[in-house]
């Protein structure tokens, strides 16, 4: 008999569990359809720019920072014809 107030135990084992096992061998092909689907889907919509506003490449200012590389606040309408 068990000490204390605990469940008694009576355990129903899964002894056929074989049969609910999902192998995921397929994982690298499914990786594969994914990476074509990807590139299909951009294609289709190749000419739009990914997302948001197009905005210039620009380099930052002062001697600190002049390496860095980032992006500017946009084009004017001018730059954009």
């Amino acid at each position: 008999m068990g000490k204390g107030n605990n469940m008694i135990p009576n355990g129903h084992f899964h002894k056929d569990w074989q049969r609910f096992v999902k192998t995921w061998f397929n994982q690298p092909a499914r990786r594969h359809r994914r990476k074509q689907n990807r590139i299909k889907k951009a294609k289709a919509v190749a000419p739009r720019p990914a997302a948001g506003p197009l905005r210039p490449v620009v380099r930052c200012p002062t001697i600190r920072y002049h390496t860095k590389v980032r992006a500017g606040r946009g084009f004017t309408l001018r730059e954009i014809r």
